[in-house]
C-alpha cells in the first residue's frame, strides 16, 4: 500500500514538473516573440518614416467601397470557412518591402495565435502572406501609361524616391496587430510568377494568400475586432449587411 502511495506521490510530482516546465517554455516563446515585434517595429517605422507618402490615408474611409456583387444573403460563417483552407487568428510579425513592381504588396509574416477553421498543426506557427500597399519606389507609382515620369506634379522628382501607398478598401496592419484572416495556400498561375515570388521568399511551402481580403478580413482595434475595409462603417453601410456583423460579434464574443 505505501508503494502504491509513494508511486502516485512520484508520478503527480512529475506531472507538475512537466507542466511548469511546458509553461516556462510557452512564455519564454512569447517573450521571444513580442520581442522580435518590437525590433520589427523599430525597423519598419524607421523605413516609411524615410518615405515620401503618397496615398490616401485621409481619404480612404471617403473613397473606399464595398466590393461590387458582394450578397450578404449568402455570407455565413460556414460559407466564410468553406471558403478558406485555413482560417486564424493571428498577430502581425514583421512587414517587408518587396522587389519593385508596379503593383505594391508588402511581404508579412505572421504568428497563428488559434485556427479557428483548418489544419490545427498551424497553431503555434509563423508562416507568410502579402498585404496590400507599402514601400515602393516614386518610379513605379508615378509613371503614367504612356511611360513618363509624372512625380514632379506631386511633389517628388527623383524617381528613386521611396514612397509608401495604402489601399483605400484593404488598409495595412500594423507589426504588433492581431488579425482574423480566411487563408489559402499559394498556387502559382505560370513559371514567370512562380519566380517573382520566390525572389521575394515567398515559396508554394510557406506562402498564403488571404481570400476575399476586401471582406472578409478583420483587424483589432481597442480590443475589438473589426471590418478592415472602412466602407463598411459608412453610415449609409452599418445596416446593410447584417450577415457579415454577425460573424464580426461572433469573434468578438
Amino acid at each position: 500500500m505505501k508503494k502504491l502511495f509513494w508511486l502516485i506521490v512520484t508520478l503527480s510530482l512529475l506531472l507538475m514538473a512537466g507542466c511548469s516546465a511546458k509553461n516556462n517554455d510557452t512564455k519564454q516563446q512569447e517573450q521571444q516573440l513580442q520581442q522580435m515585434i518590437q525590433k520589427n517595429q523599430k525597423v519598419w517605422n524607421k523605413q516609411k518614416k524615410s518615405a515620401v507618402n503618397i496615398d490616401h490615408k485621409g481619404y480612404a474611409p471617403f473613397i473606399s467601397q464595398v466590393p461590387v456583387g458582394y450578397n450578404d444573403e449568402d455570407m455565413t460563417l460556414s460559407h466564410f470557412k468553406n471558403g478558406s483552407k485555413l482560417v486564424v487568428k493571428a498577430q502581425v510579425v514583421n512587414l517587408e518591402q518587396e522587389r519593385k513592381s508596379l503593383v505594391t504588396e508588402t511581404k508579412a509574416t505572421i504568428y497563428i495565435e488559434k485556427v479557428i477553421s483548418g489544419n490545427k498543426a498551424y497553431k503555434g506557427r509563423t508562416i507568410k502572406t502579402e498585404f496590400s500597399g507599402g514601400l515602393s519606389t516614386a518610379k513605379y507609382q508615378l509613371t503614367s501609361i504612356e511611360g513618363n515620369y509624372v512625380g514632379a506634379k506631386f511633389g517628388v522628382k527623383d524617381p528613386k524616391t521611396p514612397v509608401y501607398l495604402s489601399n483605400p478598401n484593404i488598409p495595412m496592419p500594423k507589426i504588433g496587430q492581431k488579425i482574423i484572416v480566411g487563408l489559402n495556400k499559394f498556387h502559382s498561375e505560370n513559371e514567370t510568377e512562380k519566380k517573382m515570388y520566390q525572389k521575394n521568399g515567398l515559396t508554394t511551402k510557406n506562402f498564403f494568400v488571404i481570400s476575399n481580403p476586401e471582406v472578409t478580413y478583420w483587424v483589432q482595434k481597442n480590443g475589438e475586432f473589426q471590418l478592415n475595409n472602412p466602407a463598411f462603417y459608412k453610415d449609409e453601410n452599418k445596416q446593410e449587411y447584417p450577415n457579415l456583423n454577425k460573424i464580426t460579434n461572433y469573434f468578438n464574443k
